[in-house]
């Protein structure tokens, strides 16, 4: 089967509440329909590139009461979950050398039906592998995005990917994003502020920290800058000392350790072993 049939197949059972066929007979294969949270996972995975399955439960699965509560058994429900989106082929899994477990990343069958859902959000193609050279980092932004939108301060979030292909501009203020300088996102808060997220993975000379401290100032100046607040990460202590010594005095900067993000998500702060298979 060609894959417009098979896309057109499949725009025509997909429907945006989650359902299945109840009337169907036992044996009749049942209609899979996605919701409204599939669609936005499409569109994540479209934005970071990959994600594993503990950033996923995270994002979209979670409804624990409290951080602090335990994690549920294998994180089940979200791996049929996205089970069913794989064997739907919307979504695939690849590992790297460095990881036990599968990492799950956007197919172009899946961008097709995220592009007819969303088709203002659907500005590239997806990655078709994951590139390690960059694994460890954007690992970590995908965290702290996770982190960061669980709070509900975010009305719309912008990837590095998107800032790279699209730029970034606002119809609020006449500067523009200078080419040095792509944050690894951006977004509007609920309060209507654009703030850049960035973190540093690796340790650099303090003056590379003031050049990009620089940049960033130069589209925060005046009555109408084209962003208001940066939210700088240090993914290790003695980055996340640079960055307060470099930043010391400034407002418009909010520099936080990767740890802090990674207790809003883990019940013990750090990473823990999740059983069961990919």
């Amino acid at each position: 089967m060609g894959e417009e049939t098979v896309t057109g197949q499949l725009e025509s059972e997909i429907e945006s509440e989650e359902a299945v066929n109840r009337k169907a007979k036992p044996q009749a294969q049942l209609k899979f329909r996605l919701t409204s949270r599939d669609i936005d996972l499409l569109g994540f995975l479209l934005d970071q590139k990959f994600a594993s399955l503990e950033q996923l439960y995270f994002r979209f699965f979670d409804v624990r009461d409290s951080v602090t509560t335990l994690l549920p058994n294998n994180l089940y429900t979200t791996r049929q979950r996205l089970q069913k989106l794989r064997h739907l082929g919307l979504i695939s899994t690849e590992r790297v050398f460095s990881e036990s477990k599968s990492l799950y990343l956007l197919t172009y069958l899946g961008y097709q039906i995220f592009q007819g859902k969303r088709p203002d959000d659907a500005y590239s193609r997806p990655m078709r592998q994951v590139d390690f050279r960059s694994f460890g980092h954007d690992t970590k932004v995908n965290d702290c995005r996770i982190a960061i939108e669980r709070q509900g301060v975010v009305m719309k979030w912008i990837s590095e990917r998107r800032v790279r292909m699209k730029g970034f501009s606002s119809q609020f203020s006449e500067s523009k994003l200078p080419k040095e300088i792509v944050p690894d996102g951006i977004f509007v808060s609920t309060k209507g502020k654009r703030v850049a997220f960035e973190i540093e993975t690796t340790k650099r000379e303090r003056r590379r920290y003031k050049e990009k401290k620089e940049a960033f100032l130069s589209v925060m100046r005046g009555q109408e800058p084209l962003i208001h607040l940066v939210i700088w990460v240090g993914a290790t202590e003695q980055i996340y000392r640079d960055l307060r010594l470099t930043t010391e005095g400034e407002k418009v900067f909010s520099v936080e350790s990767y740890s802090h993000f990674l207790s809003k998500l883990w019940p013990k702060g750090v990473p823990e072993k999740i059983g069961g298979g990919r």
